[in-house]
């Protein structure tokens, strides 16, 4: 289900992603410590809504599954839990 591009955007800034000072749909997450991430996403310049295949993409460079990003975006998913989930995720990469 497509998703309107501003309700996104709130919704990552409320979870600690920051616009990048080099594009301005570019978002890069800053953990609860206030440290940047080298987690990031970006969204396309000019559009209204976001469609599935771009959330998707979105999702992965979260480090989430879809389902878990819709969750994040819809609140339910809040900072403290993505933060542990991308340090969770990231201890299993290496």
């Amino acid at each position: 289900m497509p998703r309107k591009a501003r309700d996104v955007e709130k919704a990552l800034q409320s979870k600690g992603f920051r616009l990048s000072k080099k594009s301005h749909r570019h978002f890069i997450y800053y953990n609860l410590d206030g440290k940047k991430t080298q987690v990031h996403t970006e969204m396309s310049h000019g559009e209204r809504e976001i469609h599935d295949s771009l959330l998707g993409e979105m999702a992965k460079q979260c480090r989430l599954r879809r389902e878990e990003f819709d969750r994040l975006i819809d609140c339910p998913l809040d900072q403290i839990a993505y933060d542990a989930l991308v340090k969770e995720r990231a201890s299993a990469v290496r």
